[in-house]
């Protein structure tokens, strides 16, 4: 009976032994179990800010401006540089050659033409002049005598004769004389400004040396060059657009001579175009800008410059926008091969290509390429604008 008191004892102790580590191992496993969960927890929250992040740079697409494609006028002119100048800018140059007596203008006088501006000292030539009547009429008398007797068969005929030559001889040359003295008197060949005095009361006057020099710019002209490949264009009568940026005046003309002989070292034509310069704001040499038009449309597909690039094989392309099939608010960006016509200043003229109705990426454009989807910021004036294309297709 002992020995199975004993036995059951023994047993019941390795029992309570078991169960004891049976316990520990459990709360091990409790705890183990704890921490895995808590690194799972945080492994996903990171998954899911990983994945948020993703999807927003999936979700994420470029806003840009767009316009729809219409047509409207395009015109086409050569600029050109031009130079003011005037027939009446006239440098007055002395007849004869003497020191200035008395300078009867000053700088400023609006003069006529034939008046006096200067007289030179003409003493010398006055000398001469009294010389000569003194010796023409001494020459006078003698002829007189001989005449006389001449005419009472008294005397020879060649003394008569020497006579009378003598006098006709020195009446030419007193008659020349006289007529120099006006070569002293410096006159206004035209009717103008005087504008500028070039010498001085007492100084040496030359006929190689100007004096002053008149201006009268109530009538100017403006000149310029033009290469031979727009005389096709360039016709009299070809109406024009002068702008003097410094002046910020336009003025309207015409072209009033096309020249007739082409520069044979740079392959140029003259042309004139006369201006009224009642004002006097145009001076001699002022610089503009002529604006000769020569084409003209109604209807032209036009872009800025900025728009049309070119890629490796040279070729001229414009990007355009197609509606994505999947979202109506996403665009996706399409290469098209443009043909170029005439440009001016920032716009060019499309040839083929393109069509009304198209809706093209306005702005910078360089960083976009074939493929990229966008969407379009100014979307209700898109709409707008491709409804008034609708209504003018329907009106045609």
């Amino acid at each position: 009976m002992k020995k199975y008191i004993s036995l059951l004892g023994l047993m019941l102790l390795i029992s309570a032994c078991h169960k004891k580590d049976t316990q520990a191992n459990t709360q091990d496993l409790a705890t183990q179990k704890a921490l895995i969960e808590k690194q799972i927890d945080s492994l996903n929250k990171l998954l899911t800010q990983i994945n948020s992040q993703l999807s927003t740079d999936e979700v994420e697409i470029p806003i840009i401006d767009a316009e729809v494609l219409t047509t409207k006028p395009f015109i086409h002119y050569i600029d050109i540089q031009g130079n003011i100048d005037t027939d009446g800018n006239v440098l007055v140059v002395p007849e004869a050659m003497g020191t200035v007596k008395k300078i009867y203008k000053n700088e400023g006088d609006k003069v006529r033409k034939g008046q006096t501006i200067m007289v030179l000292d003409d003493a010398v030539l006055r000398n001469q002049i009294s010389e000569l009547q003194t010796q023409y009429a001494l020459a006078e008398t003698a002829y007189n005598r001989q005449k006389r007797l001449w005419d009472q068969k008294i005397g020879s005929e060649m003394a008569y004769l020497q006579a009378k030559t003598q006098k006709d001889a020195l009446a030419k040359k007193l008659k020349t004389l006289q007529s120099q003295l006006d070569k002293f008197m410096v006159k206004a060949p035209i009717s103008g400004t005087l504008d500028d005095l070039m010498i001085k009361e007492g100084e040496m006057a030359a006929p190689q040396k100007p004096v002053a020099r008149l201006v009268n710019l109530d009538k100017v002209y403006m000149q310029s060059d033009l290469s031979e490949r727009y005389l096709p264009q360039i016709k009299k009568g070809t109406p024009v657009t002068v702008t003097f940026p410094e002046l910020q005046k336009t003025l309207n003309a015409k072209i009033n001579y096309v020249g007739n002989f082409i520069h044979p070292n740079n392959r140029t034509f003259k042309i004139r175009i006369n201006l009224n310069n009642t004002s006097g704001y145009l001076k001699p040499n002022l610089t503009g800008l002529i604006s000769i038009k020569d084409f003209e449309t109604d209807k032209a597909i036009v872009l800025p410059l900025s728009l049309v690039q070119e890629d490796r094989e040279g070729h001229n392309f414009v990007y355009v926008l197609v509606p994505s099939k999947d979202d109506p608010n996403v665009y996706q960006v399409e290469k098209r091969l443009v043909k170029l016509g005439k440009a001016y200043k920032q716009d060019v003229m499309i040839l083929s290509g393109l069509n009304p109705g198209d809706i093209i990426p306005t702005g910078s454009v360089r960083g976009l390429m074939t493929g990229d989807q966008v969407k379009i910021a100014n979307k209700d004036i898109l709409q707008i604008t491709d409804n008034k294309l609708k209504e003018t297709n329907k009106t045609k």
